[in-house]
């Protein structure tokens, strides 16, 4: 026969500090672990939406990313010379040169500077990068002090609506006018600004690009052209654009991990805190156990009530914490990656999957708290517990 839950809820509120104390705890907890994994299915899906597998991104070899990589112009002219690039209508090689550059701009929500990607590039960047798509205003004049930008940085930085202006170059000292605002799949372009490559080479002097992207008129043979782009002939490092964002995200892994070795201390502190509040309810229930043992009730349903006394507190913080963590889920962020040393513009985003692992550490910390006080009262003695009482 088991206890009634109300018997069970109306416990919880006897020692209302203990009880609040731990509900706190648990409830830190699971808004951590689901802000933590919202933070990572936003940057997962960011970069996980970029880039195409039918186009080759090509970076200096030893380069990690488009900022640490110098392509001079000899080695670009030899890109055309790889198999399988596709041709645009005119018939001249989709072969994208790009020079990527950053430049300091406020964020428009606390004026705090944001290290944001200036991208120069030719016109034949929009043929090549396909998903890029103009949803306000126009294009930018190749040789003019023009940009566009993406919708993530637009939305996220100050002065990058239409019409705003842009300082960029050497010395900050070439203003910049905004004259449209483009999308990209929601993926990691839309966290930059784009310009001329000629206008971008001369403001901040630079005379190589750092990375060119290829177009392929058959993406299945992908691995023919990068063998012969990494080969003796041309001896740079290309890889499948969609590759090179997914080994951009995995920076964000050992965030992940880091932190969850956090959680996981702070996890085991919510046990503690747990197994006090049960506890002390069997100390100070010792006769009512007794008289509970009397009337019929097994170690089984007293063992079953403090596991679900426990439960309810988890459980109840967990949906607290979920509850908290739901008014940052949609919010723009943005992440400074120590790779390429500039922003990416991401959604907090709370998932069901996210809300499963908040519940189940909610409910594992409840059980291995609940656990041993569980136990202690299911074999309190019934005869000695009421010659005490």
């Amino acid at each position: 026969m088991a206890l009634p839950l109300y018997y069970n809820w109306r416990n919880l509120f006897v020692r209302k500090l203990s009880t609040m104390l731990t509900f706190a705890v648990v409830a830190v907890i699971v808004l951590v672990l689901a802000v933590l994994l919202s933070f990572a299915a936003g940057i997962r899906a960011s970069l996980a939406s970029s880039g195409s597998r039918s186009n080759i991104m090509v970076l200096k070899p030893g380069a990690t990313a488009e900022s640490t990589s110098i392509i001079l112009p000899d080695e670009i002219s030899k890109l055309v010379q790889a198999p399988h690039v596709a041709r645009g209508g005119d018939g001249r090689p989709l072969v994208s040169e790009e020079l990527c550059v950053q430049t300091s701009i406020p964020r428009s929500t606390d004026g705090t500077l944001a290290n944001v990607a200036v991208r120069g590039v030719a016109p034949v960047a929009f043929d090549v990068h396909r998903e890029v798509r103009l949803i306000e205003g126009r294009r930018f004049d190749d040789g003019a002090l023009e940009v566009i930008v993406g919708k993530a940085a637009r939305d996220r930085y100050a002065n990058l609506q239409i019409g705003g202006e842009v300082p960029l170059g050497k010395l900050s000292n070439r203003t910049y006018r905004v004259v449209g605002v483009f999308e990209a799949g929601g993926g990691a372009l839309e966290s930059e600004i784009w310009a001329g490559l000629t206008s971008i080479r001369d403001s901040f002097d630079r005379r190589f690009s750092s990375s060119a992207v290829l177009a392929l008129d058959d993406a299945v043979r992908a691995d023919e052209t990068i063998a012969a782009i990494n080969g003796p002939s041309i001896q740079l490092e290309a890889r499948r654009e969609s590759d090179y964002y997914i080994e951009l995200s995995r920076k964000t892994r050992e965030i992940v991990l880091l932190t969850s070795i956090l959680i996981g201390i702070m996890s085991i502190g919510a046990v503690f805190a747990v197994a006090n509040t049960m506890y002390a309810s069997v100390d100070g229930r010792r006769r009512e156990i007794a008289m509970l043992r009397t009337i019929g009730f097994s170690r089984g349903a007293i063992l079953t009530a403090f596991l679900i006394e426990s439960m309810l507190i988890c459980v109840v913080a967990c949906a607290a914490g979920i509850g908290g963590s739901l008014l940052l889920s949609g919010s723009r962020q943005d992440f400074l990656s120590d790779t390429t040393w500039t922003v990416l513009a991401y959604e907090l985003r709370i998932t069901g999957d996210i809300v499963v692992s908040a519940l189940g550490l909610a409910v594992v910390v409840g059980a291995v708290g609940a656990l041993a006080p569980a136990l202690r009262a299911s074999r309190i003695r019934v005869i000695e517990a009421l010659r005490k009482a």
